[in-house]
């Protein structure tokens, strides 16, 4: 392999880290939004809990 085609190697594997990071990055940000409707669940499940105790 030439420096050449080291190079231009480097260069593809960079932007193909690039797209993929990309990718993980929208990934984890809908993972985020999931969890924030599970803790609003969550916190629903909850008050709903305490309101059945107290009128229990």
């Amino acid at each position: 392999m030439t420096a050449g085609e080291y190079q231009e190697l480097v260069e593809f594997l960079g932007r193909r880290f690039d797209a993929i990071d990309r990718r993980f990055d929208a990934t984890d940000e809908r993972f985020r939004e999931v969890f924030g409707h599970f803790d609003e669940i969550y916190r629903r499940l909850e008050r709903l809990e305490q309101r059945l105790h107290l009128g229990g």
